[in-house]
C-alpha cells in the first residue's frame, strides 16, 4: 500500500525523539550494555535525571534510604524503566493523546504499550536466545505508534469496521483500516520509525507485529515475541479501544517461542503485577497516568 499524502504530511510533523531516548534505545540494543552507560545518558539530561530520581524514590519502590545519585537510581530502576521514562517525556504527544478514531481515552496507548513491553520481554526469555528481552521491551513500547497518526483519518470508521468484522466479512481490524483509510497503523508506524531513524529490529516489529510471519527471518522471533505480548496486553484488559481483540493470533508463535500453557499463564500474571508496580512508581496511579 502507498500511504495517502495527507497521512504522510502528518507523519512528517511528528516531533523527533530526544537525543537521550535515541541513545538509550541504542545502548539497550547492545546485550553487553552497562549501568554506567545508561547513567551517563541520564546525567546529560536534567529533566530525565529528575524523573529517574523521582521514580526510584517513590513509595512503590519502598526503599528505606533516599537515592540521590543517578548511578544508584539506574541500578534500582533498570534500563527498561529509564527508556520508558525517556520515551514518555519526549513523545507524550504520541502516547498520551486520546485516540478518537479507536474510541479510546487519553493515555490508553501508553498503558497498552507499557503492558505489551513487559509481556514481550518475558516472552522473549523463552526464545532460546533468538530474541533479546531488552530489545523486545523497547519494541513493545513502540509497536503501536502508528495509531497516534491513524486516529484522525479513521474518524468514525471504527464502528463500521467492527460491524463488518462481526459478520465475518473482514479478517481483522488492520484490513478494516486499509479499506477505510488506504493504509494501516503498522505501515504508518513503520513510516514514523523511519522518520525517527529507529534501528532495523524496532522498525520490523512495528511493521509486522500483526503479521509476524512476514518479518525478515533474522528478526522474526523478536516480532513473534511482541506479537504474543500484544495479545497478552489485550487479553489482560489493556487495549487501545474499539479495536481490542479484533486481530488474528498467529499460532505459529509456538515454532519461535518454546513456552508451555502453564508458563504462559505465569507470564500473564507476572506481567500484570509488574505493570501495576511500574504505573505506581512512574505515575502514582492509573488515573494520574492519563
Amino acid at each position: 500500500m502507498a500511504i495517502p499524502p495527507d497521512i504522510k504530511d502528518s507523519i512528517a510533523k511528528v516531533k523527533p525523539l530526544s537525543q537521550s531516548a535515541v541513545r538509550l534505545m541504542s545502548i539497550m540494543a547492545d546485550p553487553d550494555h552497562t549501568v554506567a552507560q545508561i547513567a551517563a545518558v541520564v546525567e546529560s539530561d536534567p529533566i530525565l535525571t529528575g524523573n529517574v530520581l523521582r521514580v526510584v524514590n517513590s513509595p512503590a519502590f519502598g526503599l528505606r534510604a533516599k537515592i540521590s545519585t543517578v548511578a544508584r537510581a539506574v541500578s534500582y530502576t533498570g534500563g527498561n524503566m529509564v527508556v520508558g521514562l525517556a520515551l514518555h517525556l519526549c513523545a507524550s504527544g504520541i502516547f498520551n493523546n486520546p485516540l478518537d478514531g479507536y474510541e479510546s481515552q487519553r493515555g490508553s496507548l501508553w498503558r497498552h504499550c507499557l503492558f505489551t513491553a513487559i509481556a514481550s520481554r518475558e516472552i522473549a526469555r523463552f526464545s532460546d536466545g533468538k530474541a533479546d528481552p531488552e530489545v523486545a521491551y523497547t519494541a513493545g513500547l513502540l509497536h503501536d505508534i502508528g495509531k497516534a497518526v491513524m486516529s484522525a483519518p479513521l474518524g468514525d470508521s471504527a464502528r463500521k469496521i467492527i460491524a463488518i468484522a462481526d459478520k465475518g466479512e473482514m479478517p481483522d481490524f488492520v484490513a478494516g483500516e486499509a479499506k477505510a483509510v488506504g493504509t494501516d497503523h503498522p505501515e504508518v508506524g513503520e513510516a514514523i520509525a523511519i522518520h525517527w531513524s529507529l534501528p532495523g529490529p524496532l522498525r520490523e516489529v512495528i511493521r509486522h507485529h500483526h503479521a509476524p510471519s512476514k518479518a525478515k527471518e533474522e528478526y522474526r522471533t523478536l516480532v513473534y515475541a511482541v506479537h504474543l505480548g500484544d495479545f497478552i496486553a489485550m487479553m489482560s484488559g489493556t487495549g487501545t479501544g474499539a479495536d481490542t481483540m479484533l486481530y488474528l493470533l498467529d499460532h505459529d508463535y509456538r515454532n519461535f517461542v518454546d513456552i508451555s500453557a502453564a508458563e504462559l499463564e505465569k507470564v500473564i500474571l507476572d506481567a500484570g503485577q509488574e505493570y501495576q508496580q511500574v504505573v505506581e512508581s512512574m505515575f502514582g496511579s492509573e488515573e494520574e497516568m492519563q
